[in-house]
């Protein structure tokens, strides 16, 4: 009798297979990012770059889908003066590393050819790079490096929550407004104040287009 139910099931669930299946496809997403550091007073500023993903979304529902992706970002954030063997610099904080978006939407049709969706998800970020671009203040001498600052407190991994609100046009042309919230820190730092921790927020306009 279990076995009789299972293959009965297992029958069942042929079509809602095939069906997902055909309605699952492969993107692309280039996305123009501004970064703000939060929560430390480290003299960390705002910075631009980007990040270019690959993504399947795969439709689990009449309007629900789970898209994982994953992708390469640039990103650059300036910081205040900072003293660096025994000389004052200016200069910026240059990040490259991978992005692991999980986002899972709802997507609805509001014109012929054009649908809406929302989606939300956790983001995770691998820093392959943190690095210190130093210029000369004043009279410094030119740095003979940009120092890593996995040595000064950033982290390797560091994890957002994203959300967003996107538009496809004839399923094929997209473009999206998103944003991912600082749920980990990106890097800690401490001084006579205590611990503080940087968190990675991020506003992005994304552009893209389905295969």
């Amino acid at each position: 009798m279990i076995k009789k139910m299972l293959l009965a099931a297992a029958v069942a669930a042929v079509p809602v297979a095939l069906q997902a299946q055909s309605s699952s496809y492969f993107g692309a997403r280039l996305s123009f990012d501004v970064t703000h550091p939060a929560g430390c007073n480290d003299g960390i500023n705002n910075g631009s770059g980007f990040t270019l993903t690959g993504i399947y979304n795969m439709r689990v529902g009449q309007h629900v889908y789970f898209e994982p992706g994953v992708g390469v970002f640039y990103n650059t954030m300036g910081i205040r003066p900072v003293e660096y063997r025994d000389q004052l610099f200016d200069g910026s904080v240059r990040n490259f590393g991978l992005r692991i978006p999980l986002n899972v939407g709802y997507r609805f049709s509001l014109f012929d050819n054009f649908d809406l969706s929302a989606f939300t998800g956790p983001w995770f970020n691998v820093n392959l790079s943190t690095k210190a671009h130093l210029q000369p203040n004043f009279e410094s001498p030119d740095p003979v490096s940009s120092p890593s600052l996995f040595d000064y407190g950033w982290h390797r991994f560091d994890m957002q929550w994203g959300f967003g609100i996107a538009a496809t046009y004839a399923s094929h042309y997209y473009i999206a407004v998103t944003g991912g919230i600082g749920v980990s820190s990106m890097a800690t730092f401490s001084d006579l104040d205590g611990k503080h921790r940087l968190r990675r927020n991020t506003v992005s306009i994304t552009v893209g287009y389905n295969f």
